[in-house]
């Protein structure tokens, strides 16, 4: 009876091997694209003494003034280009022609140092990118935390969209938009696009959203609002059969070097990154905002660097050599 029970989890478990060996395959196909499209993805941009003083997940969300000058010289010595939101939307829903090796470089909430320390270093390197603003600056992402900053004043949005930052909306609140009424997602959307554009006097048509919490109701609301692009932090790269509505980013965390920045655009570590974007989905799924909001700031606040892709990486590929160990011996078990 024991045998028969063993052998059935071991076909069980080897279909699922199989199963997930087939799908890593086609990700990694996906990933090695020749006309694969990075898209990247920063917080805040911090003096150098201030990064060094963190030691939670700022040193994810942060980048240090000099790391960031390195990873976008590094690019341009390295034959990529950067690309505009506007050229890759329209690359996407058009068809229109990119150059060679694009890349398009994005900041998420509109925090006061895109404009006092990226926009410089952009402008000097020649380098377009966007800001997605949320617009209420008594938004919780403003406030809570390891550290924070302000959110841009007008003032500051106008000077990066003339500067060569366009401006796009990270919604009003902040907060996860796939738990919201259709009207209150609408409110969101509608609301910030409006006021954006208003206050940098040119039409805003790029979403970014918020703790990348959504679900297909949202994208279809995102259309309905106007925009033109929905920007996730789903990682994955994109190419010419992307939906301009689900453009994938990844985060470059503040604590590569150049050298790390170098290993994350490689096709096996976006894959790496990809699975464990599926992992990391499967709790707020599960718990819901309201339950999972609060946990996710315990564990920002206790785990730290051990958050980091480095250690969360070492973590995925021990819990893979272990559960093919166990797959293993259930089934020398089951057929001795």
């Amino acid at each position: 009876m024991e045998g028969s029970v063993l052998a059935w989890i071991a076909a069980i478990g080897w279909g699922v091997v199989g199963t997930a060996v087939f799908a890593v395959a086609r990700m990694l196909r996906q990933e090695s694209r020749a006309d694969r499209i990075l898209c990247l993805l920063y917080h805040r941009v911090v003096p150098r003494e201030t990064y060094d003083t963190f030691t939670g997940t700022e040193q994810i969300f942060s980048t240090p003034e000099d790391r960031f000058r390195q990873h976008v010289t590094w690019l341009l010595e390295a034959g990529y280009s950067l690309v505009s939101l506007d050229a890759l939307t329209e690359h996407l829903t058009h068809g229109s022609a990119l150059p060679p090796k694009p890349v398009f470089l994005s900041f998420d909430d509109g925090c006061e140092s895109v404009y006092k320390n990226a926009l410089p270093i952009l402008n000097d390197l020649g380098a377009p990118a966007t800001v997605f603003v949320t617009i209420d600056e008594n938004a919780w992402i403003f406030h809570r935390g390891e550290y924070n900053e302000r959110r841009m004043t007008i003032e500051e949005m106008q000077s990066c969209e003339a500067g060569g930052i366009s401006i796009g909306s990270h919604a009003v609140t902040h907060r996860g938009l796939n738990e919201m009424s259709r009207d209150e997602v609408l409110e969101e959307l509608v609301r910030s696009r409006e006021t954006l554009s208003e206050w940098v006097g040119v039409p805003v048509r790029h979403f970014a959203v918020p703790l990348n919490f959504y679900n297909r109701k949202t994208i279809e609301l995102c259309k309905e609002a106007g925009y033109e692009s929905v920007c996730t932090s789903d990682n994955g790269t994109c190419n010419r059969d992307t939906d301009p509505f689900r453009i994938k980013r990844f985060i470059v965390e503040g604590s590569y070097d150049l050298p790390a920045f170098q290993r994350s655009l490689e096709p096996r570590v976006i894959l790496q990154k990809r699975i464990l974007n599926a992992l990391k989905k499967i709790p707020p799924k599960l718990l819901g905002e309201r339950i999972w909001m609060p946990l996710r700031q315990r564990i920002f606040g206790i785990g730290g660097r051990w958050l980091t892709f480095r250690y969360l990486r070492r973590a995925l590929l021990a819990g893979i050599a272990l559960g093919f160990v166990g797959l293993v011996a259930i089934t020398l078990r089951a057929f001795a």
